[in-house]
C-alpha cells in the first residue's frame, strides 16, 4: 500500500532514489500493472499518492493526540494503553484497584524499610498472585524501579504532547493529570531520598571501556561480555553475562546459563592485543582494502610543476602551523601540572584539562602525519611511490593511538565477535563478523587495455573469519631467587617476631607481594603455602 512507503516525506524520497537508481517496478494493492519509474506519468502519480497517504497517517495521528489531551483537560485520569499496576480503569478513569493497591504499598514500605528491588522482585514473584503485563518469566526489575519513581502513586502524572519541531523533538503540551493516590507523599518522598542514596554509592558512568568491550559476545547465550574485576587478581576478565541475568530472572535464563559455552572467563589485557593484531593481519590481507587505499591516496602522476611547488609550500606551511599549535599545548600542558602542584588547581578539575589537552594535542599530531604524507606524495609526484608501504605504517600505527581512536578503527570495520571456549582444547575460539566480505579476497585480472595497461577487478572475499588461542592458567611460578627472598620474609615475621597469619598477609600484601598465582594473600593461601615450605615455621 502507498501509505507503507513511508510515514514522512524525507523517508519516501530516500526510498524514491533507490527505486530510481534501480529501476525498480512498483505493484500496488491487487493491481498487476506495475508504476514504472522509468515513466515520468508514473513517478508523477506514485508520489502524488503516497503524499497523500502520508497526509492521512498524520491527520489521523493528529486526532488521536488531540483526542486525549481534550478527555485530559475535561478530567479523566486514562487515554488508553497499559492498565498501570495498582488500578483498574472504570469508563475514561483509573481507579483504585483494592489487591494490587495494597501490594503498591507494601513494596514501598519494603523498599523505604531497607529491602533491595531484588528482595521485591522476590515477593512479587513468590509470595503474590499477580503478574505482570507484558511478561511471562516473572517481574522485572526495572518495571519495579519506574513502579517506585512513579508520581502516579502520590496523586498525580504528567501528559506530555510531542512534536517533531524542525528535526527536534519537542513538548507543546504538558498536562498535569490527577489520578487517585494509593501511597502517602511522605512515604512517597522517603523512598525517592532512599533511591537517590543508593544512587549514590554506585560507580556513575562506564569508567572500565577496554579496546573491544561492546563487540564481543557469548555465541551460545547471544550477550554481550561484561568486564569484571577479579577479587585478589591484578587481571581483570570478559565474562559472559547470562550469570547476572540467572540472578535477576531465573526462569528466563537458568537453561542458558547452564547450557553457556563460555565457562572460562578471558584476560582483557591479552584478549585485546591478540585480537587486534588478527583484525590488522586481515586489513592489511586484504585486496579490496589495498585497492581502496591506493585510490584513495594516490595523486595523479604527471602535474603541472608550478601548481605541484604551490601545492607543497601550502602543505609546509599547514605542517608549521600545526606543530607550533602542538608547541602551545605542550607549554599548556605543562602548566596546568604546575597549578595542581601548587594547589592553584583542584586536582579534579585539573585531571579534566590534562585529559582534554592530551586528546588535542594527539589529534593534532594525527593532522601533521597526514599533512607529512600528502607531502611526500607530492613531492615523489615524478616517481613510483611505494603505497603498500605507506598503507602498512599507517595501519601498524594503530597500536600506538589512544584508546578512543583504537575503537573507532575497530568499529569501522568489525561487526561482533562471537566467542566459545573449547575444554577439549581448552583454549578460545573467537569467531570475527566483519562489516565488509574482505577475507581472503582477491584481484582477477581481466586481461589489458588498448595502451597495454593491465585491467582486473576484486572478487568479494568472506565476512568472517576465526582465530583459536589457547586459555592461560595463571600459575606462573615463581624463580628461586623470589620464592628464597619470600621464604625468608614468611620465617622472619612467623619464627623470629611470632606474627599472626593475618599479620603476615597483610604485611606481604603492603609489600604488593603476590602469590605464585598472581592473587593477594589471605590466610588459607598463606597456611596453604607454608605447609609446602620445606621449613618448620609453626601453625
Amino acid at each position: 500500500n502507498t501509505d507503507r512507503l513511508g510515514r514522512y516525506s524525507n523517508s519516501w524520497y530516500s526510498i524514491l532514489k533507490v527505486f530510481l537508481d534501480y529501476s525498480v517496478e512498483l505493484y500496488v494493492g491487487e493491481s498487476t500493472k506495475p508504476y514504472d519509474f522509468n515513466n515520468p506519468n508514473d513517478k508523477l502519480s506514485i508520489g502524488i499518492l503516497s503524499l497523500v497517504s502520508q497526509y492521512d497517517n498524520e491527520l489521523r495521528r493528529l486526532r488521536s493526540v488531540m483526542g486525549k489531551r481534550n478527555s485530559l483537560r475535561i478530567g479523566n485520569s486514562f487515554v488508553g494503553g497499559t492498565v498501570p499496576f495498582g488500578y483498574s480503569v472504570k469508563g475514561k478513569n483509573l481507579v483504585i484497584n483494592k489487591e494490587e493497591s495494597e501490594t503498591i504499598k507494601e513494596l514501598y514500605k519494603m523498599y523505604r524499610d531497607g529491602k533491595t528491588t531484588m528482595d521485591l522482585k522476590s515477593y512479587l514473584d513468590n509470595r503474590t498472585d499477580f503478574h505482570p503485563k507484558r511478561s511471562k518469566s516473572g517481574w522485572n526489575i526495572g518495571t519495579i524501579q519506574k513502579m517506585l519513581r512513579s508520581t502516579l502513586y502520590k496523586g498525580y502524572q504528567t501528559w506530555d504532547w510531542k512534536e517533531n519541531i524542525g528535526g527536534e523533538v519537542k513538548v507543546v503540551e504538558s498536562i498535569k493529570v490527577k489520578t487517585p493516590q494509593i501511597v502517602s507523599v511522605k512515604l512517597w518522598d522517603e523512598v525517592q531520598k532512599k533511591i537517590l542514596l543508593n544512587q549514590k554509592h554506585r560507580t556513575i558512568g562506564k569508567l572500565n571501556v577496554t579496546l573491544f568491550d561492546g563487540l564481543l559476545f557469548c555465541k551460545s547465550c547471544k550477550v554481550k561480555l561484561s568486564i569484571r574485576e577479579k577479587d585478589g587478581s591484578k587481571h581483570s576478565l570478559y565474562s559472559c553475562r547470562s550469570v547476572e541475568y540467572k540472578w535477576k530472572n531465573p526462569q528466563k535464563w537458568s537453561s542458558k546459563h547452564s547450557n553457556c559455552t563460555l565457562k572460562k572467563s578471558l584476560r582483557i589485557e591479552e584478549t585485546d592485543r591478540v585480537l587486534l593484531n588478527h583484525v590488522i593481519k586481515v586489513i592489511k590481507d586484504s585486496k579490496k582494502i589495498r585497492e581502496d587505499y591506493k585510490l584513495r591516496n594516490l595523486i595523479p602522476k604527471f602535474e603541472d610543476s608550478e601548481n605541484l611547488r604551490k601545492i607543497q609550500n601550502t602543505k609546509r606551511k599547514y605542517i608549521n602551523e600545526k606543530r607550533r599549535y602542538v608547541s602551545k599545548l605542550e607549554d599548556d600542558l605543562v602548566d596546568i601540572e604546575f597549578k595542581i602542584l601548587s594547589n592553584e588547581l583542584r586536582k579534579d578539575r585539573g585531571k579534566k584539562l590534562k585529559l582534554k589537552v592530551t586528546e588535542l594535542i594527539s589529534n593534532v599530531e594525527e593532522e601533521i602525519q597526514g599533512l607529512e604524507r600528502e607531502l611526500t606524495m607530492y613531492s615523489k609526484s615524478t616517481e613510483w611511490i611505494d603505497w603498500i608501504n605507506q598503507m602498512y605504517l599507517e595501519i601498524d600505527s594503530v597500536e600506538q593511538l589512544p584508546l578512543k581512536k583504537q575503537r573507532n578503527f575497530l568499529n569501522d570495520y568489525l561487526q561482533k565477535v562471537d566467542v566459545e571456549y573449547l575444554p577439549n582444547s581448552q583454549s578460545h575460539r573467537f569467531n570475527f563478523e566483519f562489516k565488509y566480505p574482505i577475507i581472503e579476497d582477491e584481484i582477477e585480472i581481466d586481461g589489458h587495455d588498448k595502451d597495454g595497461r593491465r585491467l582486473y577487478h576484486i572478487k568479494e572475499g568472506k565476512f568472517f573469519s576465526n582465530v583459536e588461542v589457547p586459555l592461560k592458567t595463571g600459575r606462573e611460578r615463581l624463580n628461586q631467587k623470589d620464592k628464597e627472598i619470600l621464604h625468608r620474609l614468611i620465617s622472619k615475621l612467623r619464627i623470629e617476631e611470632k606474627r599472626s597469619l593475618s599479620y603476615i598477609c597483610e604485611e606481604l600484601n603492603q609489600k604488593k607481594i603476590l602469590t605464585p598465582t598472581n592473587k593477594r594473600w589471605d590466610k588459607p593461601k598463606l597456611s596453604s603455602y607454608i605447609k609446602n615450605m620445606k621449613v618448620d615455621v609453626g601453625k
